[in-house]
């Protein structure tokens, strides 16, 4: 079987397996762009965030000490408005991270299009040709 002709990150060549009818593995492989960013989206969705995961528990553990007494209320009010800037900060992240995502896609979208707009020289002289028959008779 041969190798794929894709291009790794780091420059190198892709060492995979190439599938017969594109010449590329399933990663490097154009035409599977949709398909790839699809199962990454989902799993990027699917697992929690580890950073909002430790503010979660960390609150726990700031309500707990305000209501076990070993923590003072105004300490803990402090504590809560930093938290609520980190998870501003996750937000932004994320719509960053969003916003990337969608200008990746967007982009392929656009090259996809004018590849598809760009005919055939041999269909733009048929057509120019039918034109000019139009316009002469």
């Amino acid at each position: 079987m041969n190798t794929c002709a894709g291009i790794k990150r780091d420059g190198g060549r892709c060492t995979l397996s190439a599938q017969a009818s594109s010449g590329m593995c399933w990663l490097h492989d154009p035409s599977r762009a949709e398909e790839r960013h699809r199962h990454a989206s989902r799993a990027a969705r699917s697992k929690p965030s580890r950073e909002v995961a430790g503010l979660k528990e960390e609150i726990k553990t700031v309500i707990a000490d305000v209501r076990g007494g070993e923590l003072d209320r105004n300490a803990a009010a402090v504590m809560i408005q930093a938290f609520r800037a980190l998870k501003d900060f996750i937000a932004l992240e994320r719509q960053i991270k969003e916003t990337e995502s969608l200008e990746g896609r967007l982009e392929a979208l656009e090259q996809a299009q004018a590849n598809q707009a760009k005919p055939a020289g041999v269909w733009r002289g048929a057509h120019s040709t039918h034109s000019s028959n139009r316009k002469g008779g």
